[in-house]
């Protein structure tokens, strides 16, 4: 008998993970799919989809009752809504639509819970506010006295009228089953209440989580990460379905507790770990760079490791992961927006950053292609931004003076934003501007609010692009969810919440507080960088290692993978 390959080893396992997670789901208990890197996350989910369709959605329909599945972009959506019938009883929706859906009709109570939450305009008393509204995410009080809500702010309302005896009756009977795709970065205070009023005292809607808690990596969103509960019936996935055995072999040393079979059945991969404790020059004496290599020396050992790289056939797709990145912002032109924010930049937390990310530049490109659907979702709305001619000039309005605007500084972007009414900002990010306006000296971050508007904009977008993950560099937390032929993993300093040589090596069950989420952030990121590559992984550790990092890195990687920086060039 032939026999069997990775590949039908593992599709074998993965096939019957998913028929336990149906045989859950029939049992009306809540479950929670713990998906490692690689392992089908997806095709289980849109497995379950199926089978409700098929099997469930008539009767649903029947008695008036829907299945809410939760995803977080519009892409993700019309991707189950492409495997349902079209009179199915399954909602795709993402979060922020479904919320708005399931609050809209409560006219006079949004009004109060508003008022309560202080969610009004600076510039605004709570008695102008007559309706409450949410469609574009750009909150302002219109002359009707209607108020437009901001995308954070239907999330918080939804928090507020979860506490609410009757809400969550009316959801319960609407939604007897809610499904949640990437369930560790939902919002942790809708969770914690779904927690505490459905899932543990077993009322209310059936729950299924898919999703991956060691891929929680931005803690500073109000991400929930992990969700614990006697009360949510745990399924482990253990197929890869993306990397080479002697990577997953690793990711099962570094995760022990999710093990994985590989379904690849090539075998052309390897892992390469260089170290620099060798080095006898003069290391960095700068507080967030100590210990590490100068930058002349940093940059010729990230290229040399890269040239060799390329001579052992690292030819295609390699992707440079690293923390440290200030000698790049000089050559990818964006150092005085690097140098503004600092750590900032790199978590990518500033409300700035993420603003012009994740709206301005997604929309700007939208303007040019003049592609209705990608500003629909570039935007987040709850309805097409343009349905009206009035629209559409206004929209092309916005595309020419941003077009101007982005040819000069942060400000100039920033103000077309705001008088256009167009586009969501942050209220945090609107205060901000107010401020700048009046003329009130403002420190921000590394800088003052006022230098900080004065650097060119060009920056922002050099940033932009150095983030993209279709660039030969970027941050670890650039690459959540992508995945590449090979990786290079440069571990040094740089960045003060970040730091695998200190942390990752110790015993999670000894540690407790700030030293265990410092253990867990660690922790988290680099497994997101071990498990990107398909064939190859190199870690390039610019900084001295200690005793008990290489210790972890023997057992994780094998001593034979690990060698100083000459040793690796010369041989």
């Amino acid at each position: 008998m032939q026999e069997k390959t990775n590949y039908e080893i593992a599709k074998a396992f993965a096939d019957k993970t998913d028929q336990e997670i149906i045989a859950v789901l029939q049992s009306g208990k809540s479950f929670r799919v713990e998906a490692g890197a690689g392992s089908g996350k997806t095709y289980s989910l849109h497995r379950v989809v199926e089978w409700i369709d098929k099997y469930k959605a008539k009767e649903y329909k029947r008695n008036g009752k829907h299945v809410a599945c939760l995803t977080y972009t519009n892409a993700a959506v019309d991707v189950i809504a492409s495997r349902i019938s079209s009179d199915s009883s399954i909602v795709p929706s993402t979060i922020h639509n479904f919320v708005w859906e399931n609050l809209r009709c409560f006219s006079s109570p949004l009004i109060s819970a508003v008022k309560e939450l202080n969610l009004i305009p600076t510039d605004h008393t709570a008695e102008e506010v007559k309706r409450v509204t949410y469609d574009l995410g750009v909150k302002y009080l219109d002359e009707t006295g209607t108020l437009h809500l901001f995308h954070d702010d239907i999330i918080n309302l939804f928090a507020w009228f979860l506490e609410n005896a009757k809400f969550r009756m009316l959801l319960s009977d609407k939604y007897p089953l809610i499904l949640i795709d990437e369930y560790q970065d939902t919002f942790k205070i809708i969770t914690d209440k779904l927690l505490a009023y459905f899932i543990e005292p077993e009322k209310g809607p059936q729950f299924g989580l898919f999703g991956d808690s060691w891929q929680t990596i931005y803690a500073s969103n109000g991400a929930c990460g992990s969700i614990q509960s006697e009360k949510i019936f745990e399924i482990k996935k253990g197929s890869n379905f993306r990397s080479q055995a002697v990577i997953v072999d690793a990711l099962n040393q570094i995760r022990p507790n999710l093990p994985q079979i590989s379904a690849v059945n090539e075998n052309d991969g390897e892992i390469i770990v260089i170290t620099t404790n060798e080095f006898r020059g003069q290391r960095s004496v700068e507080r967030n760079f100590k210990d590490e290599l100068p930058d002349s020396v940093l940059f010729s050992y990230i290229t040399s490791v890269q040239e060799k790289l390329t001579r052992r056939g690292w030819t295609s797709d390699t992707k440079v992961l690293m923390i440290t990145h200030r000698i790049l912002a000089k050559h990818q032109n964006y150092f005085n927006f690097f140098a503004a924010l600092g750590d900032h930049l790199r978590e990518q937390d500033d409300k700035h950053y993420v603003f012009f990310r994740d709206k301005i530049e997604p929309l700007y490109t939208a303007l040019i292609l003049n592609d209705a659907k990608r500003m629909f979702d570039s935007l987040g709305t709850a309805r097409q931004p343009v349905e009206t001619k009035r629209q559409k000039r206004q929209w092309q309005d916005l595309r020419i003076a941003l077009e101007t605007a982005r040819q000069g500084t942060i400000y100039d972007v920033l103000k077309v934003a705001y008088d256009s009414r167009l586009i969501p900002i942050q209220p945090e990010v609107e205060k901000l501007i107010k401020l700048y306006e009046s003329g009130v000296s403002q420190e921000y971050h590394k800088t003052t609010l006022a230098e900080f508007y004065s650097i060119r904009y060009e920056e922002v977008v050099h940033a932009i692009d150095f983030f993209k993950t279709d660039g030969l560099y970027s941050t670890d937390h650039g690459v959540k969810g992508e995945e590449f032929d090979n990786v290079l993993l440069v571990i040094g300093r740089g960045w003060n919440q970040y730091k695998f040589e200190d942390t990752i090596w110790k015993d999670e069950s000894s540690l407790s507080g700030n030293d265990l989420k410092t253990y867990v952030r660690n922790r988290n990121l680099f497994y997101v960088c071990c498990s990107r590559p398909r064939k190859r992984l190199a870690l390039l550790i610019t900084v001295p290692i200690s005793r008990q990092f290489r210790s972890y890195l023997n057992r994780v990687f094998g001593a034979d993978h690990i060698m100083e920086y000459f040793q690796f060039i010369n041989q």
